[in-house]
């Protein structure tokens, strides 16, 4: 009996060490690298899996640290890479850093539907603020301004749309996951 048990135990343990041995090597499968420089041509093929990319810190929101873009130094490639929930906003410090970002792929696409919703949603604060402006709260005209702006901005959509043969115009990110500074 205890050598049956020591047998099962035995070949339970080697079960388990290869099952998680095949488990890590799958997840390391899963995570392709992919160039700064051809983010913008693979994506699509990308979506909603996990990658890893390298580029120079260019730019982080100031407003939260909630995305940063990176750049390639030999190429006009740009990316935007938001953390994700577990992850921390991005510190202002790591600006000029060269990083490496493991994250998913994700895709915003804007259609019609979402320029319809956007456009209410620029009338109404045009609103708001003609309210404010009749009640002697707000002076001035870049209001009004800032919606023409914001109208034409949803006009070169529009056309970008109707150029398009998919009828939508898509945006691609990194949701980050981990990332860390390379010297």
């Amino acid at each position: 009996m205890k050598k049956f048990l020591l047998g099962s135990t035995s070949l339970f343990v080697l079960f388990f060490a290869l099952n998680l041995n095949a488990s890590t090597l799958l997840i390391k499968e899963k995570i392709k690298t992919v160039k700064l420089s051809d983010f913008k041509e693979k994506a699509e093929g990308l979506v909603g899996k996990t990658i890893k990319i390298e580029g120079l810190v260019d730019h982080i929101c100031e407003h939260g640290g909630k995305k940063l873009f990176l750049v390639d130094e030999n190429s006009d490639a740009r990316v935007k890479i938001t953390p994700d929930e577990n992850l921390a906003a991005f510190k202002q410090d790591l600006i000029g850093e060269t990083i490496e970002v493991t994250g998913v792929v994700k895709e915003f696409r804007v259609d019609e539907d979402y320029l319809i919703e956007m456009e209410e949603n620029i009338k109404a604060e045009c609103k708001e603020e003609r309210e404010h402006m009749e009640t002697g709260e707000h002076k001035g005209n870049k209001e009004e301004h800032k919606m023409d702006e914001q109208m034409d901005q949803v006009k070169k959509l529009r056309k970008k749309i109707k150029d398009s043969k998919k009828g939508y115009i898509s945006y691609f990110s990194v949701e980050a996951t981990s990332y860390k500074i390379l010297k």
